[in-house]
């Protein structure tokens, strides 16, 4: 039965999932014009459970399930009363029918269907439950739940960035929660790609200095850099993402006292020798080339990052993309090979972004040649841009030399015009590479 209550006494559910109504502006005139076509759906104020002190005993209110922007709009077109339908449904049905409602109307963001499915599980639903009714898969439900482990604050401001559900599921591959939340800030930027592709390699490395450290447990103890002993010597650097790994036990370590210390890319052993000047400066010598060599491999590793992305970038440029960039392609192809002698191009290159696996048996080059020309006439703009991508690019490109300090590569510059003009979003690490703004590098006189 619809009865009109008094706007007064009508007040919001605390617990709407969707706690942005948007802009009422037009709504509040059409009500002002039409007056309300369609009732509230609403509950008595004691079927909600809250802090009943403040209704001063009035058991004449009424809270809102369904129409919670007809309510607001109504206040704003200045109506005294409004059309309403009074239920008696319980507090988990009330939360369930706001979900529902406004998901059939697209107007949850993630953020808020997760705290709605978070809400209907401490009421007693199970996945399945909400699965059922929601019409989400079991999967998506998780997942969106799953979401409420991030940081808050850092969530809606994401979703408000317009993030995705894909951009979720790809930082759910971050282990470290601490971790995950940092990254979550650049959801919605283009920093993304490149800051999830650094964390998903900052936690490989951990792993491997975990590892690492264990093995050096077994003879040596762990110093941190402020308090390693003056008289050392230099016995080996172990870096988690390249070079010498295996640790190999000194013959002495029973007799000897050896010592590490863990920095950002991996670990440094040494030996406590007796104090004299001449082992305090080779130890002073060895720690400078130490510091050189992580600079270098550090810088390096962030060349590689970006050539990946680059890389990614163009693989999964589709043909009909390729299309639309031909005029753009062509005069890059143009310039690719006045640069690179183009008809000497490895066409094992072009290989490698097909991901072609050829056949033990077969000659590789007669079989690569003859797969390729089949395919090429199916997506001939792709192989275009695949040929020039690859006569341009490589993981040799970077813009520092060998001593860490910056140096510039109009090649490589070459390379980030082309996919600027292509819509690749070049992270601001990488920036900082291209201008030599980086913090790591020495501008050298």
């Amino acid at each position: 039965m619809i009865q009109n209550i008094a706007i007064e006494k009508l007040f919001p559910h605390p617990d709407n999932p969707r706690q942005d109504l948007g802009d009422l502006e037009e709504l509040a005139e059409s009500i002002k014009a039409k007056g309300i076509l369609q009732n509230l759906t609403v509950v008595p104020w004691n079927f909600v459970e809250e802090d009943k002190s403040k209704w001063d005993d009035d058991y004449d209110r009424f809270v809102v399930v369904i129409g919670h922007r007809r309510l607001a709009a109504a206040k704003q077109a200045g109506l005294t009363e409004l059309p309403c339908a009074v239920s008696e449904m319980e507090r988990k049905e009330q939360v369930s029918t706001m979900l529902l409602e406004n998901m059939q109307r697209a107007d949850l963001t993630l953020y808020e269907q997760a705290q709605g499915f978070q809400m209907m599980l401490d009421l007693g639903d199970t996945v399945k439950d909400i699965a059922e009714q929601t019409g989400f898969s079991d999967t998506t439900v998780r997942r969106r739940v799953k979401l409420l482990e991030l940081d808050q604050e850092k969530l809606k401001a994401s979703t408000e960035r317009g993030a995705t559900i894909m951009d979720y599921i790809e930082l759910e591959k971050i282990k470290d929660i601490d971790l995950r939340n940092k990254v979550l800030e650049s959801i919605g930027t283009r920093n993304f790609d490149y800051e999830l592709r650094r964390a998903l390699d900052k936690e490989k490395d951990a792993e491997i200095i975990k590892s690492l450290k264990e093995k050096l447990d077994t003879f040596a103890t762990e110093f941190q850099g402020e308090e390693t002993p003056a008289s050392r010597e230099h016995v080996a650097t172990y870096y988690a993402s390249w070079g010498k790994k295996e640790i190999d036990i000194p013959e002495d370590a029973e007799e000897a006292e050896y010592f590490y210390v863990v920095f950002e890319y991996g670990i440094t052993l040494y030996k406590k020798v007796s104090e004299s000047e001449e082992a305090a400066r080779r130890a002073a010598e060895q720690e400078e080339k130490d510091l050189q060599k992580a600079k270098y491999e550090a810088l390096s590793e962030i060349s590689e990052r970006a050539f990946e992305l680059r890389r990614d970038f163009i693989r999964s440029f589709s043909n009909t993309k390729a299309k639309k960039k031909m005029e753009i392609i062509v005069e890059y192809t143009y310039r690719a090979i006045e640069k690179n002698s183009f008809w000497r191009m490895e066409i094992d290159k072009i290989i490698d972004f097909l991901d072609i696996q050829i056949p033990e048996s077969d000659d590789e080059e007669e079989f690569a040649t003859e797969h390729l020309l089949e395919d090429l006439h199916k997506q001939p703009e792709k192989y275009l841009l695949l040929v020039t991508y690859c006569s341009l690019d490589g993981p040799s490109e970077s813009y520092h030399n060998w001593r860490g300090g910056y140096r510039e590569n109009r090649d490589l510059d070459l390379v980030y015009d082309f996919l600027d003009a292509l819509g690749y979003d070049i992270s601001d690490e990488e920036l900082s590479m291209c201008d030599g703004t980086h913090e790591l590098f020495e501008r050298e006189e």
